[in-house]
């Protein structure tokens, strides 16, 4: 019956320009379900949500109209569908003519009456999600076709990467806001609520005279305040985009000790150096002496001795704060080797992850040693930080040129796509194999090319396997067209990027 209304190319053809349209998603898939509507020429089509367990149809999409009789949001028992049987099959089911097919005292016949009916299986997250069905009240002449059937099985493949990518959208959107949330709540209410919350502990503690339990609960609130200004301040450090300027290390680790010692005047701290030692560092670079040096006239016992030793070594500075408290503990000291605050932290080492990300921004190193005689942490900085960036920078932007001028003049079409087979790079040659714009193939899946009915998973996997491959495919280009095209595959030039080449097979 597709033939009376539009051909399989004109459908594919429709079918890809919808599913690249710049439009919401629901927008989207009802157009690409009016597509499939036509080409069937049936009555509806939808785009179903099904829980099984609480035996729930909804058609979250539908080219019904909000007066028809399956309307979008329409919720039914799933027990009165035909879907109920497609979400638990194994392939599509397709019924053109119902009753005559021995469907005539299934649930779904007698609740609705349809006597023609295509579904498959919409998978998200490797789990049934739903159907893509397409329905109508009379029968059909002919059974569905296998071209039919492999048409709607592509346009549910579609519908799946596009609901991926809403979904994957939407747990961004989810994390970006509730990371904004939180950090304004660290930074602001949480903040003042604890000093009110100070103030009135203050207040009845002085009330309440020799009573013992006022003072824990205080230093447990100061650091409560203590760890909010850290949080604060790391938020401005990473924010603040700042240039390295010279400065005069020594000068600034003696004035960071002397700061340090007049806040901890238990502590004994003592500076060694040679020399007058000048590197290229940025301003936030002084926070992170100041928490080296203060975790250890805090931490380091009742009457600490700390020592601050500066050297120069080959190109680089190296800073030794030395403690001989009882050494730092292994979750903390694993904040240096990851990089990462753990749950078993619990925050405890926000200062020293704070001194961490300053020091890896200068392309230096922090590394701790504990033994039973103290803890030593170890900064490493290059000294002249803008030449050596300089110097990078060149290299890189002579690597990326040459890169560059050989991707987009090659005379084949070139790819680069990431391990899902996404596409993040194209060549105008490749524009011009695939049919739609440069711009229109970035984010796209390599499989969306193919014929349905090859198994590009597989295929996929062999190339990852063996790290390089050569063959011939059969491609569909934006206009429906195929194209028999010789291609290779060299997985991994740079870290989960891979170059596709392909050229017309002649």
């Amino acid at each position: 019956m597709s033939g009376e209304n539009v051909t399989t190319e004109e459908a594919k053809r429709k079918l890809y320009d919808r599913i690249r349209s710049d439009t919401s998603f629901d927008e989207k898939a009802e157009d690409v379900l009016e597509v499939g509507r036509e080409y069937l020429d049936v009555d509806n089509s939808h785009l179903t949500r099904i829980d099984r367990e609480l035996d729930h149809w909804e058609a979250i999409v539908s080219t019904d109209s909000p007066d028809g009789r399956f309307p979008p949001g329409l919720e039914i028992d799933l027990g009165t569908t035909y879907c109920r049987r497609t979400i638990n099959a194994d392939s599509a089911i397709a019924l053109y003519d119902a009753p005559n097919q021995g469907w005539a005292d299934d649930p779904a016949f007698e609740t609705h009456g349809l006597r023609c009916y295509h579904g498959t299986t919409l998978v998200l997250d490797e789990e049934p999600y739903g159907t893509v069905c397409f329905v109508s009240e009379e029968s059909r002449e002919e059974p569905f076709s296998p071209g039919e059937t492999w048409f709607i099985e592509l346009l549910t493949r579609l519908l799946e990467r596009e609901l991926e990518r809403r979904q994957h959208q939407a747990q961004l959107t989810r994390q970006a806001n509730l990371a904004m949330v939180l950090n304004r709540v660290l930074r602001h209410n949480l903040r003042n609520d604890i000093s009110v919350i100070r103030g009135f502990t203050q207040v009845m503690a002085d009330k309440l005279e020799g009573d013992s339990e006022s003072e824990p609960v205080l230093r447990k609130i100061d650091r409560l305040i203590a760890l909010s200004e850290k949080a604060r301040e790391l938020d401005r450090i990473v924010a603040t985009d700042f240039q390295p300027e010279p400065i005069e290390v020594v000068t600034l680790v003696e004035r960071v000790a002397d700061e340090v010692t007049r806040e901890f005047p238990a502590a004994t701290i003592s500076t060694e150096h040679d020399e007058e030692i000048t590197a290229d560092v940025l301003p936030s670079f002084e926070r992170a002496l100041e928490e080296l040096i203060e975790n250890a006239g805090k931490h380091a016992g009742d009457d600490p001795t700390v020592t601050v030793a500066v050297e120069r070594v080959p190109n680089a500075i190296e800073i030794r704060v030395a403690d001989d408290g009882p050494g730092l503990a292994d979750h903390e000291a694993e904040v240096f080797e990851t990089g990462e605050e753990t749950p078993l932290t619990h925050g405890s080492g926000l200062g020293l992850w704070l001194a961490h990300w300053i020091v890896t921004s200068h392309d230096g190193s922090v590394d701790a040693a504990a033994t039973e005689d103290g803890t030593t942490i170890t900064v490493t900085i290059p000294q002249k930080l803008t030449t050596n960036a300089q110097e990078r920078l060149t290299k890189l932007t002579r690597a990326r040129d040459q890169y560059q001028a050989a991707f987009e003049d090659a005379c084949d079409a070139m790819l680069l796509v990431n391990d899902e087979a996404r596409i993040i790079d194209a060549n105008a040659e490749a524009a011009r194999l695939f049919g739609p714009e440069r711009s229109a193939l970035l984010g796209r899946s390599v499989s969306e090319f193919l014929p349905g009915e090859l198994d590009f998973e597989t295929m996929w996997t062999q190339s990852h396997k063996h790290g390089a491959e050569r063959d011939t495919v059969t491609i569909i280009d934006a206009d429906g067209e195929s194209r028999s095209v010789e291609y290779s595959v060299t997985a991994d030039i740079v870290p989960d990027q891979h170059l596709l080449i392909g050229r017309e097979d002649q």
